[in-house]
């Protein structure tokens, strides 16, 4: 059971690091500042900013606390209701303060 959950992890940490090298994630354009990097950079430092409060606000839990070694289905689907809200609470608190930094998602063409 140890092993297979073991693989899980490193599956779900490659498939991440991929997603993350390959930008996957939201763009965020800032319409008050024009110089692009001047952007770039506030960018970096908000985004440290924006994390750091989500992650006080929602503590995100890591390895081991986001399984359930339960077997059943039960227990299983309800931890990854448990993950899912979890996530869904740091990105929320993470897009607000982004929000009120004046970055808004960039759309899509």
């Amino acid at each position: 059971m140890h092993r297979t959950l073991a693989r899980s992890l490193q599956a779900a940490v490659v498939a991440t690091a991929l997603f993350a090298l390959a930008g996957c994630g939201p763009t965020y354009v800032n319409p008050n500042i024009v110089d692009q990097s001047q952007a770039k950079q506030r960018l970096q430092i908000d985004s440290a900013i924006c994390q750091r409060e989500a992650n006080n606000d929602v503590p995100p839990t890591y390895g081991l606390e986001r399984f359930e070694f339960d077997p059943t289905i039960e227990a299983q689907a309800t931890r990854w209701v448990a993950n899912v809200a979890e996530d869904d609470e740091n990105l929320d608190a993470f897009s607000t303060c982004m929000y009120n930094r004046g970055w808004r998602l960039k759309k899509k063409k």
